[in-house]
């Protein structure tokens, strides 16, 4: 079974948001199309196993937070009940631990 899949708001306009990097960064609808629907592409697959998702440490400590990457971008999530609930999705280059924590 595989879990729901649920996106904040945060998460969505992080994604438009990327989106919009990725366009402007190769010109290209196509290029920023598919580099999104990869990504969500790798969020359903991990929701076959969440568990099985990058763990987010901070100090040495787990935060309950997982993530999965493709290529620049992260998307982060927590796991409730049978769903993942994305909470984020930053470029790896941002200080994105504290904006992850901050607002999940």
């Amino acid at each position: 079974m595989a879990y729901k899949i649920v996106y904040s708001d945060v998460a969505l306009a992080d994604m438009d948001k990327a989106w919009d990097e990725i366009y402007e960064a190769s010109k290209d609808i196509d290029i920023a199309d598919n580099y999104i629907k990869t990504l969500r592409v790798n969020l359903k697959e991990i929701s076959k196993h969440p568990g099985t998702g990058a763990r987010l440490h901070y100090e040495d400590m787990f935060t309950g937070i997982y993530y999965v990457t493709h290529k620049k971008y992260s998307a982060f999530y927590r796991i409730v009940g049978d769903r993942i609930q994305v909470g984020r999705v930053l470029y790896n280059k941002s200080e994105y631990i504290k904006r992850v924590i901050d607002t999940m």
